[in-house]
């Protein structure tokens, strides 16, 4: 083997390094992935310089069916790591005034702040994966993943997970969206080359020859992402399963016309029929389309906000 001709840096300086990175995501998929020294490095930045900067924000409301306004929600942020054999658990609390948890900001009854912990404590403990009911801001990367070892505790306002197997989920599903996305650009750039060839040569195109807008195609590439998570979820329910693989054909998209895609609801799915094994669960496929839609808004309604706010300032 051929020998390094310099010295390792210590971990100390590759800590004090990594702390300046400004792509959260490469730093974690990418130099992460390097070694084992920068593995434990990755983290130990992680725990030290990042960790705080993660905002997770848990909605009241069962769904978010439409608008960009604001719906009542709790805040939690960074409180503490645990120590000793918990030091893979992050403790996470809403420190906002008692006073100001209703209504933002107004002074509401002592009962009214007992139903507003009762629901989110309702929501945490029958949260499903195609339902989270909560949202995760990293540097403006927004999403639903799951909280590993999710915990609530509403008498102190704080919850507690695995704060590394959160990050590594979160992480690769922003991996695997960059992934697709980039396959997309590279066939669409293909088939416009191949279109403007036919067209030099006086070829007329059908509307099937153009390539799809990139808003739809975004939307379906963040559900492709989204229900691969769903069936590591439910990989050994078989009903389950076939309810997420029928949501392509509950969901027919036109042909596309100028920037606009059409979009109608079939119910007739395959194996659903009269006499066929999932014959009468229409309705847990029309459940997962609800929540599907539910959730992707309301990560969009978030980082509107975000983004908003960011304008403002």
């Amino acid at each position: 083997m051929r020998e390094s001709s310099c010295r390792s840096l210590p971990p100390e300086i590759w800590i004090s390094i990594l702390s300046f990175h400004t792509d959260l995501a490469h730093l974690w998929n990418t130099c992460r992935r390097v070694s084992s020294t920068l593995r434990a490095c990755v983290e130990y930045a992680f725990a030290e310089h990042f960790i705080s900067d993660i905002h997770i924000d848990f909605q009241l409301e069962k769904y978010n069916l439409g608008g960009k306004s604001k719906r009542p929600e709790i805040p939690v942020t960074f409180d503490r790591l645990g120590k000793g054999g918990d030091k893979h658990i992050a403790w996470f609390s809403d420190t906002r005034p008692v006073n100001t948890v209703c209504d933002g900001g107004g002074k509401k009854s002592q009962e009214q702040y007992v139903t507003i912990m009762q629901r989110w404590d309702e929501n945490v403990r029958v949260s499903r994966p195609e339902m989270p009911n909560y949202t995760i801001n990293i540097h403006g990367i927004v999403n639903d993943t799951t909280l590993p070892g999710l915990e609530i505790d509403v008498h102190q306002r704080a919850i507690q997970f695995e704060w590394r197997k959160m990050l590594q989920l979160f992480y690769r599903e922003h991996e695997r969206l960059h992934y697709l996305k980039d396959v997309w650009h590279t066939k669409t750039a293909k088939q416009i080359r191949a279109n403007n060839a036919r067209l030099a040569k006086g070829e007329k195109l059908m509307p099937s020859d153009f390539p799809q807008p990139w808003s739809s195609a975004e939307a379906e590439l963040r559900k492709q992402v989204r229900r691969a998570r769903l069936k590591e979820s439910y990989c050994d329910d078989e009903r389950m399963l076939w309810a997420l693989d029928s949501l392509k054909h509950f969901e027919q998209y036109g042909s596309a016309s100028g920037n606009a895609t059409t979009l109608k609801l079939d119910p007739d799915l395959p194996g659903a029929g009269l006499g066929e094994k999932w014959f009468g669960s229409l309705n847990l496929v029309q459940e997962l389309y609800l929540d599907e839609w539910s959730c992707m808004h309301r990560i969009d309604t978030k980082i509107h906000h975000l983004l908003a706010a960011s304008l403002s300032n």
